[in-house]
């Protein structure tokens, strides 16, 4: 596959190192094909929904960072959290290791102190690692499954599974780790009987579904894509979030929304130049520069 960043990105500022190599995925990845694709990344706002249904994490969260600050912080942050992970997957090794590295730095300073008992809690807990990249991996698995321009096999959603454990790995996340898609699968399913909405989840969760949008027809467009979200959902994820009342056939309609919605957005690029997208986005924007060496000399 063919990495060649596209013209139009111009080449990074002589405090940034140029890119080196094609990083820890490269172009012979099922990695670099299916997270280039508009598919998974539509899936992948779902992994937000599994998220917030891990109780402690948002207790914890809503303590230590602003989570109800409404759409606008909300897909701030989203971006913020899409940027690293572009990178992570894209980016040469030296960028995809500040991403993580700071990423990382990020948890490590999420803590908070009950004042009751001087306890510290601190973010970097294993199970809620462990929920928050899976998700994520499994969320934009699902996508490409149902989104993407063509069927994901079994043996390449199996080797994505695996490849994705670098990405844990950088980011510190416990095993044990998954071989294949079903046994992530049967995580996940297995999961959701552990978990809960509390209320500042249920806020956070009702700014990403409900965005503020002018107009019928945009309401509308917005309404069959959440639909396109909620088929991917697990049917237990749904009764959390009072979705559980979706009839099959609005599913299966805001299902055909949205595969109109990413094919718009894929238009006609082909899975090499949707690639090239990603690394020249992360050359112009990276989430975190790493100082070429001629730079730090001076």
């Amino acid at each position: 596959m063919s990495q060649t960043v596209p013209e139009e990105y111009p080449s990074r500022t002589l405090g940034d190192a140029p890119r080196s190599d094609d990083g820890y995925y490269g172009p012979h990845s099922v990695s670099w094909r299916v997270f280039a694709d508009p598919g998974s990344g539509l899936g992948a706002r779902i992994s937000l929904l599994l998220q917030m249904l891990e109780a402690g994490m948002m207790t914890h969260f809503e303590r230590v960072s602003l989570t109800s600050d409404g759409p606008e912080a909300m897909a701030s942050r989203f971006e913020r959290t899409a940027a690293y992970l572009r990178d992570a997957i894209f980016a040469d090794k030296a960028h995809a290791d500040a991403a993580s590295a700071h990423v990382d730095m990020l948890h490590e300073r999420a803590t908070w102190t009950d004042p009751a008992d001087g306890h510290v809690e601190i973010a970097k807990v294993p199970s809620w690692q462990r929920w928050t990249w899976w998700t994520y991996i499994w969320s934009s698995v699902r996508g490409y499954q149902e989104y993407g321009p063509e069927p994901l096999s079994t043996a390449d959603a199996d080797r994505l599974v695996v490849e994705s454990r670098v990405g844990a790995e950088k980011l510190h996340v416990p095993g044990p780790y998954f071989d294949t898609f079903a046994e992530l699968d049967t995580y996940i399913h297995e999961e959701m009987s552990s978990k809960s909405l509390v209320y500042t989840a249920a806020l956070a969760a009702h700014a990403l579904r409900h965005p503020e949008v002018k107009g019928v027809l945009a309401r509308w467009a917005g309404n069959k894509l959440i639909d396109g979200m909620v088929y991917l959902m697990p049917t237990d994820a749904r009764l959390f979030y009072g979705l559980e009342n979706r009839s099959e056939r609005q599913l299966e309609s805001g299902r055909a929304w949205t595969r109109r919605i990413a094919k718009l957005s894929r238009g006609n690029k082909t899975a090499e130049q949707l690639v090239a997208t990603m690394i020249g986005e992360s050359e112009k924007h990276p989430y975190q520069k790493v100082r070429s060496k001629a730079s730090a000399k001076a």
